[in-house]
């Protein structure tokens, strides 16, 4: 998700990844946004912070497939590579603790 800020004329004047007061959502296909990176002095540094952070919410639809190709029994766990299984475990083992300390949010955890 992206958040903006506008300014006092009401265009675009930051954006973010987390929701906050003066923050509203808008949509990654909203051409106010497109038009915003493009004009922005640092545009170039823009684009990268937005494709980093869908990388890494891509990373989590890949982890989900992967869940769900496994629960289907159209692959096994086993047919993974030694570390991707490794990193597999551990990213679950990781969000298990999150569970317990609560710094994960109920809506990005797997379905395990």
């Amino acid at each position: 998700m992206i958040y903006i800020e506008r300014n006092a004329l009401g265009e675009i004047d930051n954006i973010e990844f987390t929701p906050a007061k003066n923050r509203e959502e808008i949509s990654l296909h909203d051409p106010q946004l497109t038009e915003f990176i493009k004009k922005s002095a640092d545009s170039e540094a823009i684009m990268q912070s937005v494709l980093d952070r869908l990388d890494l919410d891509m990373v989590r639809v890949i982890e989900d497939l992967i869940d769900i190709m496994i629960e289907r029994d159209l692959i096994r766990f086993t047919d993974l590579p030694q570390p991707v299984q490794n990193k597999l475990l551990f990213k679950r083992k990781i969000r298990n603790m999150g569970n317990e300390i609560s710094i994960i949010d109920d809506n990005e955890l797997l379905n395990l």
